[in-house]
C-alpha cells in the first residue's frame, strides 16, 4: 500500500492535560509519531522502523500517557 504522503492528527485531553498527536509517513510505509501535551513536546523512544500506522497511533498515545503520567496532577 502506498502510504507516502500519509498525515493524521488525534486531539484529546487525559487527566485534563490537552494532547496532539500526529502520526505521517513521507515514505511508502514507514511510519512517525510525534506528540505535544500542554503544547510541550513529547520525548519519543526509539521504536525502530514502524511499517503500521495503527501501531505508530498506539506508540504514540502510549508515549502521551507516559509523560502525563509523570506530571504532577493539574489543578
Amino acid at each position: 500500500m502506498k502510504t507516502g504522503g500519509y498525515h493524521r492528527t488525534m486531539r484529546g485531553v487525559i487527566q485534563g492535560h490537552s494532547f496532539l498527536l500526529t502520526v505521517t509517513s513521507h515514505v511508502d510505509d514507514v511510519f512517525l509519531y510525534s506528540a505535544t501535551v500542554d503544547g510541550v513536546a513529547v520525548e519519543m523512544r526509539i521504536e525502530g522502523v514502524i511499517r503500521n500506522k495503527g501501531d505508530a497511533m498506539q506508540l504514540g498515545l502510549t508515549a502521551v500517557e507516559r509523560h502525563i503520567a509523570q506530571l504532577t496532577p493539574k489543578a
